[in-house]
């Protein structure tokens, strides 16, 4: 998992994935067990300017500090990973297949640039989903002694130009104050047991 790949308690995840994709559900999972905090960037800011969305990425790595980004491959007649190559060119030339960690100058807190697509081929700087979200037999053991509790944060905070630019972040919200608010629904109703719709292009439950 993203533990097992680096990624420490505490430590940034900026997801740039729809909210109603179950990726996105099965990530604020992930990060509430291993006490990441995780950040959000619409994907849709880049749908109706690519020049934008480019801007808003490189503001949110740069605010958050992000170590570990995960975003669509495609969607909606967008090439997200070539928009990420564009902001990160590392991504264009690095290949995880070597074995090395990956470096950014521009980003140097970047370590796991992530896309939900299948294939490295295309795209050997950046590492499928599949293969970084999975459980471990052994979490406790790569926490190292950590423990993640109501208190742990979780939700990263974000605020936003009209334009959908990150202009700065604010305090985190906790495991206990992600339930309370309700601002992760489908989180919520998963562990209240609730019978739940998530409405969303490509979405059928």
């Amino acid at each position: 998992g993203l533990i097992e790949s680096g990624l420490a308690p505490g430590d940034a995840v900026l997801s740039w994935l729809p909210s109603h994709f179950a990726e996105e559900h099965v990530l604020q999972f992930a990060c509430s067990k291993a006490g990441l905090i995780l950040y959000n960037l619409d994907p849709y800011v880049a749908v109706l300017d690519t020049k934008a969305a480019k801007e808003a990425l490189d503001a949110a790595l740069t605010l958050t500090k992000a170590n570990a980004l995960i975003s669509m491959e495609a969607g909606n007649d967008v090439n997200y990973t070539r928009l990420i190559e564009a902001v990160i060119p590392e991504t264009r030339i690095f290949n995880f297949e070597d074995g090395m960690p990956f470096i950014t100058p521009r980003y140097p807190h970047l370590r796991l640039p992530i896309h939900t697509g299948l294939e490295y081929d295309d795209t050997p700087g950046m590492i499928p989903l599949y293969d970084i979200i999975c459980p471990t037999h052994n979490l406790e053991g790569s926490m190292k002694g950590t423990k993640v509790d109501g208190t742990t944060p979780l939700a990263g905070v974000m605020d936003v130009s009209a334009d959908g630019i990150p202009t700065k972040i604010g305090k985190p919200l906790t495991n206990d104050e992600v339930v309370k608010s309700g601002m992760w629904p489908e989180f919520s109703s998963i562990l209240n047991k609730e019978y739940s719709e998530v409405k969303g292009v490509g979405v059928v439950y």
